[in-house]
């Protein structure tokens, strides 16, 4: 997992969840140790396909569990 997406994805989660960005590592569980609901992810990854030019089906989203998968998918769908 490249760092700089993680760092992004740490600090747009802290930033929707109103959490401080130390509180989320790659293995913090987006719902159970978070508390981050469908909606804020569908808003991070549009930030997300913002930042990086790129595009995220929802449909991807279902099986997420941690910031780190997050940051993996972003990572897997930026163009190269």
């Amino acid at each position: 997992m490249d760092a700089t997406v993680f760092e992004w994805v740490q600090g747009r989660l802290a930033s929707v969840l109103e959490l401080d960005p130390s509180e989320i590592t790659p293995t913090s569980h987006l719902a159970d140790d978070l508390d981050a609901d469908s909606i804020d992810l569908i808003e991070t990854i549009n930030a997300a396909e913002t930042q990086f030019g790129t595009k995220i089906e929802e449909q991807e989203l279902y099986d997420l569990e941690t910031a780190g998968q997050l940051a993996e998918l972003i990572e897997r769908s930026m163009p190269r």
